[in-house]
């Protein structure tokens, strides 16, 4: 059988590491997200959800001025949120 001191310093290591493993996890997904970030703002990519929303903004501010009929609107709306999901 195992020494029980040798149990204990095995079970310790164990714990050490894992620690250890999650905290690189941690530190990896930031890492990513850090880098997707500054690909985005490098390529001068603005978020595809923003810039739907100040389309919609502007189809709405076109049919209160008439500019578009109340179906193209909602033509154009039901297309804008398919593509969200």
């Amino acid at each position: 059988m195992a020494d029980p001191k040798q149990a204990h310093q095995l079970r310790e290591l164990l714990n050490q590491s894992t620690a250890v493993w999650i905290g690189l996890g941690v530190a990896f997904i930031a890492l990513a997200v850090l880098v997707q970030r500054i690909r985005a703002w490098y390529q001068g990519g603005d978020d595809p959800a923003d810039m739907n929303d100040e389309i919609m903004r502007q189809m709405k501010e076109m049919n209160r001025r008439g500019d578009l009929s109340d179906e193209e609107f909602r033509s154009i709306k039901g297309r804008s949120q398919g593509r969200r999901t």
